[in-house]
């Protein structure tokens, strides 16, 4: 009988090990909205490359991809990146404000979007990004959502200055 209950206990224990092991590999994926501005340099084309590997894994949900900078290539850049990787339809935010607008001398962003498909033409075709951060939070969990920034601060600053409008009746500190 002791040698039974010996053997139920490790069998228990072995069981609880493979389901505690089971369990923490089941993580949700960590939704996130990432900020960048695109269009100076071509580093954030490995950031979004690298989001979106962790979204194929299931480790990420990307919710919105959002410009901090208003030069003209930069809503058809994440157009482009986010169709590029098979999501299309992510949302895509810009800043509305006419700085910061650093250019790509370096052309690579025109010779994509010269080359391969998006749906978004032109920045004006894009979301207002402060209103697309506050529709987003607002329709998730509190302490949910993880903000990438790799870029400038116009957008988050926009939206910590924010006040309450359709989506949230929340100001901007209070939302985030």
């Amino acid at each position: 009988e002791l040698k039974t209950n010996c053997m139920k206990i490790i069998c228990l224990a072995v069981s609880l090990f493979v389901c505690s092991i089971a369990f923490s590999q089941q993580k949700k994926p960590v939704p996130i909205i990432f900020d960048t501005d695109i269009a100076p340099d071509y580093d954030d084309v490995g950031a979004i490359a690298l989001l979106h590997a962790f979204a194929d894994k299931g480790e990420a949900t990307i919710l919105a991809t959002i410009s901090c900078n208003a030069f003209e290539t930069t809503a058809p850049t994440l157009s482009v990146l986010n169709t590029y990787f098979n999501r299309p339809l992510i949302p895509i935010g810009i800043t509305k404000k006419a700085l910061p607008n650093k250019d790509c001398s370096q052309q690579w962003a025109q010779a994509i979007i010269a080359k391969y498909p998006h749906a978004l033409q032109n920045n004006d075709a894009a979301e207002d990004a402060v209103q697309l951060y506050r529709k987003i939070l607002s329709a998730q969990p509190d302490k949910s959502v993880t903000i990438v920034s790799v870029g400038f601060f116009t957008n988050l600053a926009g939206l910590l200055n924010s006040g309450a409008d359709e989506y949230s009746q929340l100001n901007g500190k209070a939302l985030v």
